[in-house]
């Protein structure tokens, strides 16, 4: 299984082009006012062209029982253009032809698309604050199909992206768990139909790409329990992305992906590389709460697909380090899985790599989860080869972290990475008899319990506070002067996750 370090994983940027350290003015901040404040959020629907007007309006009237967001209409029309070299970069420009659009709006989120010629489909593309959120640049061209006319089963996936978003914008804790048990609820209601295939075809394959997109958004508030099932739902569409049956069971999916190799994956569709890599986070969350290391093997093959997509494409730059960052992350977790020392080494190499093509002042969340994951490759290669941790050299990627990352904007990943230098603290105060450093690191502790039981994330500020305790009792210990206490209290880093 992989290790405690590896749940150490993704956050939310909380605020839309902040300056470090210090949120950016709200432009939301009066309608919020003019609405109660409570977060709800305003949803644009922009034009979507088509000789239906009365769609906007079966929108809203669909949406017309869910508490919230409210829903305007948005007379830009928003189009892909079809001059671009890659299809993929289109997608991106005209999502934020969309973003700027809703901002003009005072939308916080807003949904555009078209009707096919045949005014039998509706795809629908999802703009929202995440647009200028760089470690999501691959779900960008995430497209959201659907059956007309619409349903209610259309209005449940919807709400499943509104409540989502609601969740990344909680700015307070009380928000967040709010929303984050809603959202939870939701998902619970939808997840019988969501596994038959029937419903799928019939409603169209937005309601899984939905449920999924919902699925990341609590993994990465700190409750990755739903990772498996919004991965087992878009099974059928990864395999169809991939030119394989959509009926196949995850065995013969994870055969033919291990076979796909890279032989014209230059060539995927804008929306097939939004649903792989959907799918390649789902399954390196999944990876640290499953016993079957197919299952990071299969992220492994997945972020493989992925990079060499974008490995020689121009102005990729930023998608090519997201690809690096999740294949060092998925290849750590293998290693841990298989006790493979190589494949640990090869997450070091992959991570460097991602390190040198992310500048830390343009994308600093994305140079944080990267420095985060590379001090977590560095421990896995060094417990397998056998050298041990290296304090020296692996503690200051976690202060990196800390660094570009500001605590109020980053709550979760901010958590996780003092989390994580206080754990390694730990490990340096205990095997060095240091008190100095133990203290530091309690002190590590109790901040990152703070910021992890803020961001909503219960179970991890539990596993911090235990940490807090062990350091304690060290630090008792060695202070009482206890000859025996190197076989009494145990500060080294769970070989689990930590929930």
């Amino acid at each position: 299984m992989a290790g405690f370090w590896s749940t150490l994983g993704l956050v939310f940027r909380a605020v839309f082009g902040v300056v470090q350290g210090q949120p950016a003015p709200d432009p939301l901040a009066p309608h919020a006012s003019r609405n109660g404040g409570n977060g709800a959020g305003v949803c644009g629907i922009a034009d979507f062209g088509c000789d239906d007007p009365d769609l906007t309006v079966s929108i809203k009237t669909l949406l017309a029982d869910f508490p919230a967001p409210d829903v305007v209409a948005v007379s830009q029309r928003i189009s892909i253009s079809s001059d671009t070299v890659d299809p993929f970069f289109a997608v991106k420009d005209a999502q934020s032809m969309a973003w700027n659009a809703a901002l003009r709006q005072n939308c916080t989120s807003l949904l555009w698309g078209h009707v096919s010629d045949d005014q039998k489909y509706l795809s629908l593309w999802f703009a929202s604050r995440q647009n200028g959120f760089s470690p999501h640049e691959l779900f960008l061209a995430q497209k959201y199909d659907f059956t007309l006319p619409l349903a209610e089963d259309f209005a449940e996936a919807l709400k499943l992206l509104l409540l989502s978003e609601r969740l990344r914008r909680a700015d307070s804790a009380v928000l967040r768990s709010d929303n984050a048990t809603r959202l939870a609820k939701a998902l619970e209601a939808r997840q019988d139909r969501v596994r038959n295939p029937d419903f799928v075809a019939e409603c169209g394959e937005g309601v899984s790409l939905a449920y999924a997109t919902a699925c990341l958004a609590l993994a990465e508030n700190g409750d990755r329990g739903w990772c498996q099932l919004g991965a087992e739902a878009i099974e059928p569409l990864v395999a169809t992305c991939l030119g394989a049956e959509a009926s196949q069971d995850r065995d013969a999916l994870a055969i033919h992906i291990s076979r796909a190799g890279t032989s014209g994956v230059e060539n995927l569709r804008a929306e097939h590389v939004a649903v792989l890599a959907l799918y390649g986070h789902l399954l390196n969350w999944a990876s640290l709460g499953s016993s079957a290391s197919r299952v990071p093997m299969m992220a492994v093959d997945i972020w493989r697909i992925l990079l060499h997509r974008f490995e020689y494409a121009a102005g990729a730059t930023v998608s090519k380090s997201i690809c690096l960052l999740r294949l060092g992350e998925a290849c750590c977790a293998l290693a841990r899985e298989t006790r493979n020392e190589d494949l640990a080494e090869a997450a070091v190499k992959y991570l460097r790599r991602a390190l040198g093509g992310c500048d830390a002042n343009s994308h600093p969340v994305l140079y944080g989860l990267i420095t985060y994951h590379l001090g977590d490759a560095l421990i896995a290669h060094g417990e397998l080869i056998k050298t041990g941790v290296e304090f020296t050299n692996i503690i200051p990627f976690f202060q990196a972290t800390l660094k570009v990352c500001g605590r109020r904007e980053n709550l979760y990943l901010w958590g996780r990475a003092m989390f994580a230098l206080a754990t390694v603290q730990a490990m340096q105060g205990r095997e060095n008899s240091d008190i100095t450093i133990l203290r530091t690191a309690r002190m590590n502790f109790i901040q990152a319990q703070q910021n992890l039981e803020e961001a909503g994330a219960r179970s991890a500020a539990r596993t911090a506070l235990g940490g807090q305790m062990r350091v304690e009792a060290a630090i008792h210990e060695m202070a009482t002067g206890d000859k025996a206490g190197k076989h009494g209290v145990d500060v080294r880093p769970s070989a689990r996750p930590a929930g």
